[in-house]
């Protein structure tokens, strides 16, 4: 459930998106950036940031460093007619709270006019002794699938996707979801970061 609204959020900022640049988001919101060069949202909620820059969350600044495809990665081979993303992210909790983290909080996206132009980090799904799915890195250099962020701390790994062969330009997305306020309400979405670049 969660992986189909983060989905449908991310489509729902793409669209709203393509009027702010003169081809989509070609633009670098982000408000005041002379604080510590960190990018933040902009008035209608949105950060756009590129290789290299550092996006500030509500609950952590992330930077996407290196992004590069390749047809084969620590053993691994892509899908028939696919091809590696590889991208180093360094995450730094700047709250006072430990944060929960999923490796699935970052997409990426290759088509903003295509519905199914995006996934999630690659992962293996085996299932438990009581049935339940399990999934783990097919890497141990990617980020692991869950963890914690203590405070004041620093995660560094590899987000490894899938793309189509023929893709070039792509947008890596983290969207703030909080609790719901009341017991049993949907999640309060807060802000939308993206980072563009081409590899």
């Amino acid at each position: 459930m969660k992986r189909t609204i983060s989905l449908l959020l991310a489509l729902m900022m793409l669209l709203s998106l393509t009027a702010c640049g003169e081809d989509g988001l070609s633009f670098k919101p982000g408000g005041d950036t002379s604080k510590d060069e960190l990018i933040y949202p902009n008035d209608d909620g949105y950060a756009l940031g590129y290789v290299g820059d550092t996006l500030r969350t509500s609950f952590f600044d992330m930077t996407v460093k290196d992004p590069y495809t390749c047809a084969e990665y620590d053993g691994l081979t892509p899908d028939e007619g696919y091809k590696f993303l590889v991208a180093d992210i360094t995450i730094y909790n700047h709250t006072n709270s430990t944060q929960p983290m999923y490796d699935t909080d970052f997409e990426v996206m290759w088509d903003q006019d295509d519905d199914d132009a995006w996934a999630w980090p690659e992962c293996d799904e085996t299932q438990g002794a009581d049935g339940e799915t399990l999934y783990s890195t097919r890497s141990d250099k990617q980020i692991p699938v869950e963890f914690d962020l203590g405070i004041h701390k620093t995660e560094e790994g590899v987000l490894l996707y899938q793309v189509p062969e023929d893709s070039k330009d792509y947008f890596i997305a983290y969207y703030e979801v909080f609790e719901a306020s009341q017991e049993g309400g949907d999640p309060e979405y807060g802000d939308s970061f993206y980072v563009r670049f081409s590899a």
